[in-house]
């Protein structure tokens, strides 16, 4: 979630030099309480209460009608504690408070004394030193990183005309990125993977296609500025270049990735997963493209074996088709360089004149993400919460299971919902705290060096390729990013699952066991049913329980699908943000999740809330918090407009809304709750009010 954000604060704080503003005093102090505080007395709970409400009221601009703009209601004054800016945080929302918070946690880790007692979180220690070292010794580090980019050749700018001539002959661009995904597993122009078939997951098949790049083809203009710039910038740093030739050298390879970023196929067509794969005889296949690359050759260098099976799935055939023309249009050189500078990304380092332990620690976190993960979580681990997460999951299940079979989508065809039904019993949901993961195996033989950076980063890429050695007989089904999946639920297609990041758990920032259950409903609550949707959205509801691709929905019940999903598009379409109207949209994936997750999670409290009066009368006044005049029912619903509280410095406005495919926060707010009749009533709309209009969409 908001990954397209991610990168563009990743690229302008390393060309800004960006300055971190302080986070409210508030959520500074709530953090850094210790995770094992006692609040088990009376006292403590209501001071956390109090806390809670303090934070709530101030986002609220009271000063707005609810009823005509519900997001600046309970977000109004979001942006006064927490302004995005241009030489600061370029955004900002609660899931960027959580990583800090996790930074905080794991910088407090990392400067720990080593103690011999834990010879991984040892071997990480060291690692943060090395970059720390790294960036106080900046000759020492060019050296190394020469040593990493001169195993597969050099950069044509540093060479003579007969060198390049060599290099080229004996390095030519697919063997060169073959052997950079065999190697280090960095994938570049060209990427190859072992997935389960669409068709029947349990069997492995192989997968090429484009690799993932570091900002999406739909760009805008300042995002491509700041790219510019950046690598202008690295270039001359690294190697002593002109300015001038810095940047002719950044424009050409930009240019040359931006070109072969054009063949992608737009996600936001609606296109499903099957209908971009295609099956070849790898045979045919070799034949195909045989005067660009030799397939065959690649794919058994990139994938460390000569064992290849007789077809192969390629994925988004647009891509390879382009990637032709453009490889054939392109100079030598210039792709040369590319290739080069793409195996150096991992490698690169920032020396913003800040607290060299920022940017390391980010580092240390890249690179030992799940260790990391569950370190951390140790520190907060509870039973209890997760015992109360698995009853929300079954809550919300149960709510949806309701729904499927009550009257309100009788739209669906008998046989497709007692299908949903089983899809939806067969799902699961899993805390990633990675307990099955044997870290003393994984990480038994790394080498760590506390005093060379780059050696350590080429020791823990072998060691990943090492671990993940191409077997086509055994399939990994559980491969997850571990870094997107850092702060928000992830749902899988393939495994009909979804995953809750630990670090999305830390206390006191979505919900506690001493708030009213209202607010975890609304938070929690709501992201597990955002989730639990896209298992039954556009593309969901083409994969079975097993997770495989199968069209089990009936032809009118798809129809009528069609026709609601249509009526999201035109609604989200119409809505404006930075003066233009967002994306006409096909794809409706995430704006179906967050509708249908609202009403599963304000379903499943109310339901919650009913099996509690027979024991406890006074329920509804004990859902409240203290100093605020709102019932139980409207705090479910500005904690859940508070999930989206967000800025966003101005000038990257415009990326945000073309280049993702989840709508802007205000109208992840606006959109969902304009849609459901409930939110009216509980806020008392007049009819046709801004937030209350006559037409609304609705699927789940």
């Amino acid at each position: 979630m908001h990954k397209i954000i991610s990168v563009i604060i990743a690229l302008a704080l390393s060309i800004l030099a960006l300055s971190m503003p302080t986070l409210t005093r508030a959520v500074n102090n709530q953090t850094t309480m210790s995770s094992r505080s006692d609040f088990s007395t009376e006292f403590a709970k209501m001071i956390l209460k109090r806390a809670k409400a303090a934070e709530i009221s101030s986002m609220l601009d009271t000063k707005v009608n609810p009823c005509d703009d519900f997001y600046k209601y309970a977000c109004g004054n979001w942006h006064h504690s927490n302004p995005a800016q241009l030489f600061g945080d370029l955004m900002t929302d609660k899931f960027q408070m959580l990583s800090k918070a996790l930074d905080r946690k794991l910088t407090a880790l990392l400067n720990s004394r080593k103690s011999g007692d834990n010879l991984i979180l040892d071997k990480i220690r060291d690692f943060h030193s090395s970059c720390k070292v790294a960036l106080d010794d900046e000759e020492k580090y060019k050296m190394n990183l020469k040593n990493v980019y001169q195993e597969f050749g050099d950069f044509p700018f540093l060479s003579t005309a007969e060198q390049q001539e060599q290099d080229l002959e004996f390095n030519w661009w697919w063997l060169t990125v073959a052997k950079i995904q065999s190697i280090y597993g960095k994938e570049i122009i060209l990427a190859t993977d072992v997935m389960g078939d669409l068709k029947n997951n349990s069997q492995p098949r192989i997968y090429i296609g484009a690799p993932e790049y570091p900002t999406p083809e739909s760009s805008t203009k300042i995002v491509n500025i700041v790219q510019e710039i950046l690598t202008r910038v690295h270039l001359q740093k690294l190697f002593a270049l002109e300015k001038k030739k810095a940047k002719e050298i950044a424009l050409d390879m930009l240019k040359l990735e931006r070109a072969l970023k054009k063949g992608t196929t737009d996600e936001r067509l609606g296109k499903t997963m099957e209908s971009l794969v295609t099956e070849y005889d790898l045979k045919d296949l070799k034949k195909k493209y045989e005067k660009t690359l030799d397939i065959e050759k690649f794919l058994e260098i990139s994938l460390n074996t000569t064992e290849l099976p007789e077809s192969i799935y390629v994925y988004d055939e647009s891509y390879l088709e382009n990637l032709v023309k453009v490889m054939n249009e392109t100079e030598n050189s210039t792709i040369t360089t590319y290739v080069l500078w793409m195996l150096l990304q991992d490698y690169i380092i920032d020396n913003n004149d800040e607290d060299p332990g920022v940017f390391c620690a980010d580092k240390t976190k890249t690179f030992f993400n799940k260790y990391i993960d569950r370190s951390i979580y140790e520190q907060y681990r509870s039973e209890r919460d997760e015992k109360e997460i698995y009853e929300l999951w079954d809550n919300v299940k149960k709510a949806f299971r309701n729904e499927l079979m009550g009257d309100k989508l009788d739209w669906i065809a008998n046989s497709t919902r007692e299908y949903a039904l089983e899809k939806l019993a067969a799902m699961n949901l899993s805390i990633n705290a990675y307990d099955e993961e044997n870290f003393t195996d994984f990480y038994g033989s790394l080498e760590i060096d506390p005093k060379n950076y780059v050696q350590n980063i080429q020791n823990i890429l072998r060691n990943e390729v090492d671990d993940n050695i191409f077997e086509l007989n055994e399939l990994n089904t559980d491969k997850d990013e571990a870094q997107i999946l850092s702060f928000t639920p992830a749902y899988s297609f393939l495994t009909n699952g979804i995953k809750i990041p630990v670090a999305m758990l830390q206390p006191r920032f979505f919900w506690d066991s001493n708030y009213p259950q209202a607010i975890k409903y609304a938070t929690l609550g709501y992201l597990i049913a955002h989730e639990m949707i896209h298992g039954f959205d556009d593309d969901g509801r083409t994969f079975d329980k097993d997770g495989n691709s199968r069209e089990w929905w009936d032809q009118k019940s798809t129809y009528e699908f069609e026709a609601r999903r249509k009526c999201f598009q035109a609604q989200y379409h119409n809505y404006k943000y930075d003066g233009k109207r967002l994306p006409d949209s096909v794809l409706q994936a995430e704006n179906i999740a967050d509708n249908g997750a609202v009403k599963l999670a304000y379903s499943a409290y109310m339901n919650w809330l009913y099996s509690q009066r027979s024991s406890t009368p006074n329920i509804e006044m004990l859902e409240t918090l203290p100093g605020l005049e709102f019932n139980n029912r409207q705090l479910f619903f500005i904690n859940f407009a508070q999930v989206w509280c967000e800025d966003v410095q101005s000038l990257f406005k415009s990326h945000v809304a073309s280049a993702d495919t989840h709508a802007p926060g205000m109208y992840r707010v606006i959109g969902t709750l304009s849609n459901f009749q409930e939110f009216s009533w509980v806020f008392q709309c007049k009819p046709n009010a801004p937030m209350d209009p006559e037409y609304k969409c609705s699927i789940y």
